[in-house]
């Protein structure tokens, strides 16, 4: 970038700057703990109904059918889809 495009009082804007990044890195910090949490909840589900059920692998398929026919909007439990 151009000096002369550089306000002369922008190291102040430094401190902006960190902020702004701070808050990002918290905000995907707690979006990848809810992740992780609702990852866990899944699988103890899963595990439960396998346990409780004595069915096998066909659960996980059966959970992306369900998936696929009632929240077509959630894309990452799609077998063979991309994650999106």
């Amino acid at each position: 970038m151009s000096d002369s495009l550089i306000p002369a009082h922008s190291g102040n804007f430094d401190e902006i700057i960190a902020i702004i990044g701070n808050a990002r890195e918290n905000a995907f910090r707690v979006v990848n703990l809810e992740l992780i949490n609702m990852y866990r909840d899944i699988g103890e589900f899963v595990n439960q109904h396998v346990s409780e059920s004595g069915c096998g692998k066909s659960v996980v398929k059966d959970f992306s059918n369900f998936i696929q026919s009632r929240c077509v909007s959630i894309k990452a439990f799609f077998e063979g889809k991309e994650i999106r």
